[in-house]
């Protein structure tokens, strides 16, 4: 008898679990808390897989990112007080709009790399752009 108790309750344990997992998807521009509300994009210090670390939120075009730096946010202190030109991982775009991340500063110059965010994603930023970028431009 203590033995079919033990696997009914393990049973619906496991159906509980299951359940949770397969209504809990990757981070997205609809869950991440740092932007959200706010017609601006989250630049964070780490990408998704390492669990985004500090933030700075961008809410106009910036040319040259040197003198920005990361704050603590929703997602942690990793990064925190870094500048974040050359240091940015992924961005959460809450802008009606795409943002484009530039390797230069300057923006609007692709000669080397860009990458754009479309209106309302989460990017981790691709192996030419992470940690190699330098300006946002909205728009």
């Amino acid at each position: 008898m203590r033995i079919r108790k033990l696997l009914a309750a393990t049973t619906v344990a496991g159906t509980v679990l299951t359940a949770g997992l397969a209504t809990a998807g990757t981070a997205s521009a609809s869950n991440l808390a740092d932007c959200e509300g706010r017609a601006a994009v989250c630049l964070y210090y780490n990408s998704s897989s390492n669990g985004y670390g500090a933030v700075f939120a961008q809410e106009s075009n910036i040319s040259d990112y040197s003198s920005y730096h990361f704050r603590e946010g929703a997602y942690g202190t990793a990064g925190s007080g870094l500048s974040v030109k050359n240091h940015t991982a992924s961005v959460d775009s809450w802008y009606a709009g795409a943002f484009t991340v530039y390797y230069n500063s300057g923006y609007r110059n692709c000669s080397y790399a860009c990458q754009s965010v479309p209106d309302y994603a989460f990017r981790d930023l691709n192996s030419t752009m992470k940690n190699n970028n330098a300006a946002g431009f909205f728009g």
